[in-house]
Parts: structure tokens; sequence; C-alpha cells
């Protein structure tokens, strides 16, 4: 199962992250592009509080707000995370 294990804010609503599979990488957010909940990012210092949630290997903000891990690597890859996802366990 692909896993987000670190992930540092950067500006223009980018992320660096780092996975268990050792894939890291930039992640665009996009929060206008997504709209609904993601329109919360925006607001002051929100963006910046990004955690991670142990539970679900993935990065999440206050108010619900969370990206899939898998989906994320996907993006950073080009790639399926499954193909890579039984190296890490």
């Amino acid at each position: 199962m692909i896993r987000i294990i670190s992930a540092k804010p950067l500006s223009g609503y980018r992320l660096q992250v780092a996975f268990n599979d050792g894939v890291s990488g930039t992640f665009c957010v996009e929060p206008k592009r997504r709209g609904g909940v993601f329109l919360k990012l925006l607001e002051p210092g929100i963006f910046e509080t990004v955690t991670l949630n142990s539970d679900f290997g993935c990065v999440e903000w206050p108010g619900g707000i969370d990206l899939c891990p898998t989906t994320m690597h996907k993006e950073i890859t080009g790639t399926e995370a499954r193909a890579t996802a039984g190296l890490a366990n």
C-alpha cells in the first residue's frame, strides 16, 4: 500500500512528499482547480498546516481536507502506484 511518509509545504500550493516505496517529488495541490473544500487552503496560513495522517498514510488539513496518496504517487511518477506498491511492504 502506498503511503506518504513525509510532506513539506512549498510556495505556490505545492507539497514536497516522500512515499514509503522510496519515490519522492513535488505535488501541486491546485486548490482553485479542485474547488470545494480545497478552497479553504487559499486562506492565509492554512496550507502550511499540512500534517500526515498515520492511519491512512495521506496528507491532511483541518476541516477534513485530505489527498489520496495513490493519486499523488501516480501523478508524480506518471505510473500506476499498484505496480510499485508491493516493493515497499
